[in-house]
């Protein structure tokens, strides 16, 4: 048993024979949740987080927040600002390890948190985290697997990571599961493609840049997690999340960051622009150049860069937000982004979430109104979404590491959702977003395709 705080202990076992898949599907409880990367070995994706059994919920919606306390069976309503609340009640103890994440609260939040759409009724909660006490920490580099408890209160009982050790190492995973999908309900492509440009008219020097999701639904039964097993595979990528919650499941894989905290240190990667994989190298490193080359893309990535550094000043010291690089090519296993690293250093009177509470991307990042937006997407708009938001954690030391949702899936009840995310500058060719919706639809099918189910 290792020690590294009053409140925090830490076992190390010998993990070459798990997985993270194998000790999620090992692990017993609810609310149960896998933060990973395809990244692997590289700065913060050489770590998975698995967890199960949270201490509490937080459930925010509009101007309230409801605390659920498994311990005391009660749940507490709280009414104010959200993000002003969630600074209160997110518990802080340092607890100081390793590794980027040790504890503390795993979920999302969107629009509402930002005051934007808490009177939509899209339905599910502007905020939802589950807060954990005890993770388990999987070292892709070494092959251990790390077991953390921190005891929010400090005359609480500590658990036997002993015990949950051998749950993990010799504990019955459940039987492979699989699922089954129905017809998919498509929207018109012209209907659509009237919004855009529409929606194009409205872009000025005023109002530069409006993001719109475009919705994916079928019918679902069967097992969630199957489903985040396909996607993995299919469409690996930096952040991949699989989260439980009461009624729902959110999933995806995204390879945007949206926003890290670490002490005081800030940092954003704002991502616009990609293009296809090259079959070879040389045809790989052509796409790239083909990708910096194209002016409504680098136009488009200015305005990003330029509103995330304007962000970033209102909660950093004005002359430490600087772009470290600038237009940068990324490659994921399927495609190529345009990248840029803005940092800066954060205010000490503030927290980690007043940086998220201004980053997280509303529909126009320059000032288009609700109105404006919701009265292009109203078709289709009844369903269940996280669009736009971000998940991720914030952890009981204060640092918090939050990626987009833009290609998310939700999982509620018998249905499953998908969104893509298409932005819009006045720079934007609409024909081209049109491509890029029908590639997004014909993958969504082919990623609901699966070799123990059938449509």
């Amino acid at each position: 048993m290792q020690t590294t705080s009053s409140r925090t202990k830490m076992k190390t076992i010998n993990g070459d024979s798990l997985t993270p898949i194998l000790i999620f599907r090992r692990l017993q409880g609810k609310y149960k949740f896998l933060l990973e990367s395809s990244a692997q070995h590289e700065g913060a994706g050489r770590f998975s987080f698995i967890g199960a059994n949270p201490r509490k919920t937080y459930k925010g919606v509009g101007q309230e927040i409801q605390e659920i306390s498994y311990k005391t069976g009660k749940t507490y309503v709280h009414k104010g600002e959200l993000f002003v609340l969630l600074k209160r009640l997110m518990p802080r103890i340092s607890n100081t390890t390793q590794f980027p994440f040790s504890g503390g609260a795993v979920g999302y939040i969107g629009h509402g948190g930002t005051t934007m759409f808490a009177d939509e009724k899209i339905g599910l909660p502007d905020a939802h985290f589950h807060v954990y006490e005890t993770i388990i920490v999987f070292d892709h580099l070494t092959d251990e697997v790390t077991l953390i408890h921190t005891n929010i209160d400090a005359e609480k009982q500590q658990p036997d990571l002993e015990v949950l050790a051998q749950q993990l190492l010799n504990g019955d995973a459940h039987d492979e599961a699989t699922y089954h999908y129905h017809a998919l309900e498509k929207a018109t492509d012209e209907s659509f493609a009237a919004e855009l440009q529409a929606m194009q008219t409205k872009l000025n020097d005023d109002i530069t840049r409006v993001v719109l999701p475009k919705r994916y639904v079928a019918n679902f039964q069967g097992d969630a997690f199957s489903l985040y097993r396909q996607l993995r595979k299919k469409k690996p990528a930096p952040y991949m999340y699989y989260v439980e919650f009461e009624d729902h499941v959110i999933l995806g894989t995204s390879p945007d960051s949206l926003i890290r905290v670490k002490g005081e240190r800030v940092i954003a990667t704002p991502t616009e622009g990609t293009y296809p994989r090259g079959e070879t190298k040389s045809e790989d490193l052509e796409n790239g150049r083909i990708l910096y080359g194209q002016t409504d893309i680098r136009n488009s990535h200015a305005i990003l860069v330029s509103a995330i550094q304007q962000k970033l000043q209102s909660v950093c010291f004005r002359d430490s937000v600087q772009v470290i690089e600038a237009m940068r090519i990324e490659r994921s296993k399927q495609a190529l982004h345009l990248t840029s690293r803005v940092e800066g250093r954060l205010l000490p009177m503030l927290h980690a979430l007043d940086v998220l509470a201004v980053t997280i991307p509303p529909f126009s990042v320059t000032g288009i109104s609700q109105k404006q937006v919701t009265r292009y997407l109203e078709n289709g708009s009844h369903m269940a979404c996280i669009f736009g938001d971000a998940l991720g954690f914030i952890g009981f030391n204060g640092h918090l590491d939050f990626a987009l949702t833009a290609q998310s899936i939700v999982v509620e009840h018998e249905t499953v959702h998908m969104q893509s995310t298409i932005t819009m500058t006045k720079y934007t060719n609409v024909p081209n977003v049109l491509q890029q919706v029908q590639e997004e639809e014909r993958g969504f099918l082919q990623l609901l395709v699966n070799d123990g189910g059938r449509n």
